[in-house]
């Protein structure tokens, strides 16, 4: 029988146990990172949303009212689709209710729909204004309302990228093409950033926007212990400066104390008709409440009075806004406070004065990572989703910005071109770039309709672009016929590639063709393959050539044969790869001949390279190329252990799975293992371990157990009543180690599906309840002491948070437990071994003849349901983690307290942990969970929604090839090598008489010099530099002698 003064006793423990859990879920009692095994016992929201006390609101308080309607640029409705269905209904009808009402104001943020807009009617009548005004344009009215002030343009920048993915030359490119539509289509600017739903802000965006004339930038997303920090101390308004940018002159910034939309759904007049002003006004006061002690003492509030798509009916609510300020005025409440329309620079001007009489609050770091709610609700989710569509922004960025650069080479050269026809279509690929890293695109965070229309225009602005260079490099007369003709989706150019170019979709994008009308074997009229490369520096690039005659020849621009390093007969065609090595910031040339031009050069037939070929499976393969030799061995758990010069790496494919009924990821959210298991599974399941193990300790010899009544066993050498020390030690050490083996045994033995099995709906309860209870009656029924009972469950506890705090690595699972068997394959090109993980998994490592010192790791991922896909990377000791964007390197290091969503952060080209440089063509999402290890957010697919806004799960099953340029030298430059690996050179086919004699625009190579932007304009060179180190050099030095002026920034 159970002791009744047991059972008594027992309360205490039990109480003491859940008041131990609500402290730690509580983050208004603890206001720290607490540790992510802890429970959701009835979490509170962010501690801004907690209730204020009603405090008498100052006097002469100014209520701004902002009306706005913010657009995303496809999200759950593609670009097109959202501006079809509302973007031009709201743009009409506010402009109409704004030129009715002098005192009525409008703010808009979103450039790219009012580009969209003005392109499709801005020369139009608007046919909706009162008598003579209806024959005005829209054009003319909006810049009409502009000049009265009633209308104002804010952000300036095309769309609002992500922050975090987007590189340098993008960032740059989005602010400029922003000022230029701007400019161009109503003639105005804007001092005023904008960018009210980012995930996260990076600190390159103050350093940006500093230095293109903006005084003011407006934010509305920080992680909630952020906001809270800021709003406590009355500082959401303060002095943003790059950390790592040296002389940047801060920005101030204004913070959105809450979301950017409506103060309520009352205000919310797409959707009501009703207007009850005395409700109305009592919610504005207790917005202004709230928000007047989270901002310095100005005696102004700024009220956010729009959403997502709103003011389709705008007539409604300016009516309705109208007569809030007209009872305002009327009201005995409102008598020290004033009600109006604002402009958001109408508000900074107000708030100007105050500021600048007091110091502001400066703030050096980023708002990285961004977390909305308490427990793990972090948004790293952004950065796997749709990792196909982030390729092919980079892909894209790369085209644009080489063939940006290529034009203004042939500019600064004298070569006769249609410049201004160049520059247009040019603009429109750049901005088709800007959509595809808006903050709803290179996330992935968008419908299967949107993401097709991001990829359909990110392949024709990469069609375009290569066309653009072809004329640049052999100007003709029907410049604008062959452009036009590349907006064709039908249209393949094989005629030009981006020399780094792996499309999973599309392997036709993988190289050049000398089409059949050029060279047969019947007649090979020839071409010419330029290569340009707009790097700093020299590049040696291999070129992929598909011809369709066997007796044509290879030769430079010398007439001198060059030798193929691959030839091989595929099908009617050959395919050739040669090496090039192309002068720095130029170009050069081969050219693709008939035998009776060129009689000492030898035909493709006879140059068929098969022998240096060989296959075999094994659990190792030896890559060599280029003087470098890389070993790789297969281990157990699909670990490969890749040896070269004496560094040691391990690679190895893992997953984080999810259960869709518990605490589920979505597109946006990323939940790590132990956050949904740790409470339901490992802490019971270790209390009821460590109460069988106590008691064969402590009663061995008095009292059998349960199941082993038939077993006799000799007297504990410890004793049995409960007073001995190291009873309770050992028992203690019991507990934990029994708690830290199950956590392990959980995360890496148990099933998925009996796991969810487990945690599906209520069945929680139905696996806690009995175990707390077994681990309970059974230590009763052996009479355990309390002090040894609080010790087993107490150090049971502790084993789980050590095993969960200090082994966060192992949250994730091996996606094989078996070894890998290569398939090698050798050429003088590149040797390639390549592995199966699982059905829809494999990895390829490869090692080439243009890069020998980086090894490619490449990952072909077809995603499972609920997977969190990862690559990880273990090498040395380091434990800071280094980013880089194009521009700086920034430092990043998690504590050991944040849970492993919250350790993921945006690596756009390059992540540096110690001695490890890892290399990226797209964004991706790296955490260094212990010292020397690296994970790479790969791929992700969820069947649930995390609601924060799309309507769809996030269910990707489009495949996606993540590659991984791994530096095999230890004291190498990081940011020389990414400027290699992201600046690939081109490849074009001319005609045969096209002048392709090798040049460069520069006297000589500058290794710590990167090319930001280069702008052909009309009778200039816009050129941007960014020096990595302290440079002293002359441009006039540096460049050749130009045509045309050259303005160096």
């Amino acid at each position: 029988m159970v002791s009744r003064r047991y059972l008594r006793s027992g309360k205490t423990l039990v109480l003491a146990a859940v008041a131990l859990a609500v402290l730690w879920s509580n983050p208004q009692v603890l206001p720290v990172n607490k540790p992510s095994w802890m429970p959701r016992f009835g979490e509170p929201g962010p501690p801004t949303d907690r209730q204020q006390p009603q405090e008498p609101l100052p006097r002469n308080l100014t209520l701004h009212l902002l009306p706005h309607s913010h657009s995303d640029i496809g999200w759950n409705l593609s670009f097109e689709g959202y501006y079809h269905t509302s973007v031009r209904q709201v743009l009409r009808r506010a402009s109409a209710e704004l030129w009715s009402d002098r005192a009525r104001r409008f703010t808009w943020g979103d450039l790219a729909f009012l580009d969209m807009w003005m392109e499709d009617e801005g020369d139009t009548a608007n046919g909706v204004l009162a008598g003579a005004d209806a024959v005005l344009t829209w054009r003319q009215v909006l810049k009409e309302l502009m000049l009265r002030g009633q209308w104002e343009v804010v952000g300036g920048t095309y769309v609002s990228p992500d922050e975090g993915l987007t590189t340098w030359w993008a960032h740059n490119t989005i602010v400029d093409a922003g000022h230029r539509t701007l400019a161009t289509q109503l003639n105005a600017t804007t001092r005023v950033g904008w960018q009210i739903d980012n995930f996260g802000h990076h600190n390159t965006v103050p350093h940006v926007l500093s230095n293109t004339g903006y005084s003011w930038l407006v934010l509305g997303r920080m992680a909630y212990r952020d906001l809270y920090d800021f709003a406590s101390k009355s500082t959401l308004q303060f002095e943003w400066r790059s950390s790592e940018h040296e002389g940047t002159n801060g920005l101030r910034t204004h913070f959105l104390a809450e979301h950017y939309g409506l103060p309520s759904t009352a205000f919310d007049f797409d959707h009501t008709n009703v207007c009850d002003e005395d409700v109305l006004l009592g919610e504005l006061q207790q917005l202004a409440r709230r928000h007047v002690r989270q901002y310095p003492a100005h005696g102004h509030v700024l009220i956010m009075m729009g959403d997502d798509f709103r003011f389709v009916r705008a007539a409604r609510a300016f009516g309705c806004l109208d007569r809030l300020i007209s009872a305002s005025r009327k009201h005995e409440s409102w008598r020290d406070m004033k009600l109006q329309y604002s402009t958001m620079t109408e508000y900074l001007d107000s708030v100007q004065p105050h500021l600048d009489a007091h110091a502001m609050r400066v703030h050096g770091g980023d708002f990285y990572p961004y977390q909305d709610k308490p427990v793990e609700q972090y948004w790293s989710g952004i950065l796997g989703s749709r990792p196909y569509l982030k390729w092919l922004v980079r892909d894209t960025e790369q085209i644009v910005q080489h063939v940006e650069a290529l034009v203004a080479m042939q500019r600064m050269r004298g070569t006769r071109a249609a410049w201004s026809t160049l520059e247009l279509h040019l603009e429109f690929c750049r901005k088709q770039v800007a959509i595809g890293y808006h903050h709803d695109a290179i996330t992935g965070t968008c419908t299967d309709d949107a993401f097709a229309d991001y990829v359909e225009r990110l392949r024709t602005a990469a069609r375009v672009a290569l066309r653009i260079g072809h004329v640049a490099l052999q100007p003709v007369d029907d410049a604008e016929q062959q452009i036009s003709a590349a907006y064709n989706a039908d249209q393949h150019i094989g005629s030009a590639y981006n020399t780094a170019t792996r499309d999973v979709d599309n392997a036709a994008r993988d190289w050049l063709e000398i089409a059949p009308a050029q060279c047969t074997d019947s007649a090979c009229v020839g071409a010419a393959v330029v290569v340009t490369n707009t790097l700093l520096a020299a590049q040696d690039v291999v070129v992929r050539l598909r011809v369709h005659s066997g007796s044509a020849v290879l030769v430079d621009e010398t007439g001198v044969a060059v030798q193929p390093v691959h030839v091989q007969a595929v099908d009617s065609a050959y395919s050739v790869e040669f090496v090039v090595s192309v002068p720095a910031l130029g170009a050069r040339g081969v050219v693709v001949g008939n035998r009776t031009l060129y009689a000492d050069a030898p035909m493709l037939r006879d140059q068929i390279i098969t022998a240096a070929q060989a296959e075999q499976t094994s659990l190792r393969a030896d890559l060599h190329q280029g003087g470098v030799h890389v070993r790789l061995r297969s281990e157990r758990n699909g670990v490969v252990r890749i040896e070269s010069g004496g560094r040691v790496v391990r690679h190895q494919m893992r997953s984080y799975f999810t259960n869709p009924y518990v605490q589920s990821s979505g597109a946006y959210i990323m939940h790590s293992f132990n956050l949904m298991y740790s409470i339901v599974f490992w802490i019971f399941g270790g209390m009821l371990a460590s109460g069988l193990a106590l008691a064969w300790l402590v009663h061995v010899g008095t009292r059998h157990i349960l199941w082993l009544r038939h077993v006799r066993v000799p007297c504990s050498p410890i004793g049995a009543n409960g007073t001995s020390t190291a009873g309770s030690v050992v028992a203690a050490a019991i507990g934990s180690v029994c708690g830290a083996i199950s956590v392990l045994y959980a995360a890496q033995k148990v099933s998925v599906d009996r796991l969810d099995d487990w945690t599906r709906g209520h069945g929680v309860f139905l696996l806690a309840a009995p175990v707390f209870c077994a681990a309970y009656v059974v230590g009763g029924a052996l009479r355990w002491r309390k002090r040894r009972a609080c010790v087993c469950v107490a150090s049971t506890a502790l084993g789980v948070f050590l095993a969960l705090a200090l082994g966060r690595a192992w949250q994730s699972r091996a996606m094989t437990f078996r070894s890998l068997q290569f398939t090698v394959e050798h050429s003088n090109v590149c040797s390639t071994a390549r592995a199966q993980v699982t059905e829809g998994t494999s990895v390829e490592f490869r090692l080439c003849a243009d890069t020998p010192y980086l090894l490619q790791a490449s990952t072909l991922v077809h995603a499972p349901n609920n997977r969190e896909i990862i690559a990880r990377l273990q090498h040395g000791r380091g434990r800071t983690l280094e980013l880089f964007d194009g521009a700086s390197m920034r430092q990043r290091r998690a504590s050991m307290w944040t849970p492993v969503p919250g350790t993921f952060y945006p690596a756009p080209l390059l992540a540096r942990l110690g001695e490890l440089s890892v290399h990226v063509r797209q964004p991706v999402g790296v955490s260094s969970l212990s010292a020397g290890m690296l994970d790479v957010l790969v791929h992700r697919s969820m069947t649930a929604n995390d609601f924060r806004g799309l309507k769809r799960p996030l269910i990707d099953k489009h495949p996606a090839r993540a590659t991984l340029f791994v530096d095999l030298r230890p004291d190498a430059d990081p940011v020389a090598v990414n400027n290699r690996v992201n600046t690939p050179p081109l490849a074009f086919v001319l005609p045969p008489h096209a002048n392709i004699s090798p040049h460069s625009a520069l006297h000589s190579a500058v290794p710590h010099l990167s090319l930001v932007g280069i702008r052909a304009e009309s009778d200039s060179v816009d050129m941007r530099l960014l020096a990595h180190r302290s440079t002293d050099i002359s441009m006039h030095e540096l460049l050749r002698n130009t045509a045309g002026a050259v303005r160096v920034h």
